[in-house]
């Protein structure tokens, strides 16, 4: 028993003195520098489902870009058709529609950046704001504001060492109500599907090398 506690003590001595000859592996590598700091503007379109209905976004992100590895920022968007619950039929002017907009911050961790072909994984959190429009006269319904999480995953294509075109799928996932509304259908949890243009200087060191 002795011999084992022995054993044991030694090898956890042995393993501290290792790990502390032994630097970890971090995503700056233990130094972060203006040269591994870049920023990218994302202009996109997104496919998704609001009470029920097909719903399409432009989307816009910008964002810090930190050692061609991780992205982080904040992104709007605007749904850019109009749907018609068929709970307005009886009730609302023939021209009122949802309109929507979802607003929030980022997070995406990027593998492999630097080859032609590689994969992104997006965390968005942020809030969806639904209302009855008629015409430009939002203002005189009530709406629901609902919070967001949604992760996602793409597929990036390097065009250019300032363009990446990239698509994929992510899945919005509902959260608590800011705001509710009678009458103000609710947004669903959905599957998204994704697609846009990153632009940008993804890393500062590029312009020493032009």
């Amino acid at each position: 028993m002795k011999k084992a506690i022995l054993t044991l003590l030694i090898s956890w001595l042995y393993v501290g003195q290792i790990s502390a000859q032994e630097q970890p592996e971090t995503l700056f590598n233990g130094e972060l520098s203006l040269s591994k700091i870049g920023f990218m503007i994302n202009p996109g379109f997104q496919g998704t489902r609001i009470a029920g209905s097909n719903a399409g976004f432009a989307l816009f992100r910008g964002g810090i870009v930190f050692n061609e590895k991780l992205t982080i920022g904040g992104f709007y968007g605007d749904m850019i058709n109009n749907v018609r619950h068929a709970s307005f039929d009886n009730l609302l002017p023939s021209a009122a529609h949802l309109d929507a907009y979802q607003a929030g911050g980022f997070i995406e961790y990027t593998f492999n950046a630097s080859k032609l072909v590689h994969f992104t994984f997006p965390l968005a959190i942020g809030m969806t704001e639904v209302e009855i429009d008629d015409e430009g006269r939002g203002f005189d319904y009530e709406e629901n504001k609902t919070l967001f999480v949604e992760p996602g995953a793409q597929i990036e294509v390097n065009l250019h060492r300032f363009a990446r075109l990239h698509a994929g799928l992510g899945y919005r996932i509902l959260g608590g109500t800011i705001e509710e509304s009678l009458g103000v259908p609710s947004p669903d949890n959905s599957l998204t599907f994704n697609i846009g243009l990153k632009m940008g200087l993804f890393n500062l060191k590029h312009l020493k090398n032009q």
